[in-house]
């Protein structure tokens, strides 16, 4: 990583940031990609040029929930500091309450895409062993049904 007044260069394929990092900053992609996983390596998205990375957690104040790495290429970013976002969402009270609880959306979706990963990685295991258990698979795919329908899609 190159940073140089608040513009950040990362390497091709660099680790940005890891689960559990503190969290003091976003960040405005200028050039490349960013891939962002969950903590089992699930691919939860790719951020590109235009769209902003890391800020649920700094809004939040949280450490990081996920795992950032440049893409194939390298990214140029521009870092928003902490208190430059608080500063934003501070000005307008609604816009605040609106951003906090997508930010809470969002965190809860990628701990339920997390889970169904979880779900289906435990299947194909089922599926590689040698003694296969239709009945324990059939339950499991099941319980996976269940899980989705309860899932609350809001507008």
């Amino acid at each position: 990583m190159e940073e140089k007044n608040n513009q950040i260069i990362w390497e091709p394929q660099e680790l940005i940031y890891d689960v559990g990092d503190p969290s003091n900053a976003a960040f405005l992609v200028i050039q490349g990609f960013v891939y962002l996983y969950t903590t089992n390596g699930l691919l939860l998205g790719r951020v590109g040029e235009g769209e902003v990375f890391g800020e649920t957690s700094c809004i939040l104040q949280t450490s990081r929930s996920v795992k950032a790495i440049a893409g194939e290429h390298k990214v140029l970013a521009t870092k928003i500091p902490h208190f430059s976002l608080k500063r934003m969402v501070k000005g307008d009270k609604a816009i605040a309450a609106i951003l906090r609880k997508t930010q809470l959306r969002l965190i809860d979706s990628n701990n339920q895409s997390q889970d169904l990963a979880t779900d289906l990685d435990s299947i194909l295991k089922k599926l590689e062993n040698k003694s296969v258990n239709l009945k324990a698979i059939q339950d499991h795919l099941q319980l996976i049904r269940k899980k989705l329908a309860s899932m609350q899609f809001i507008d």
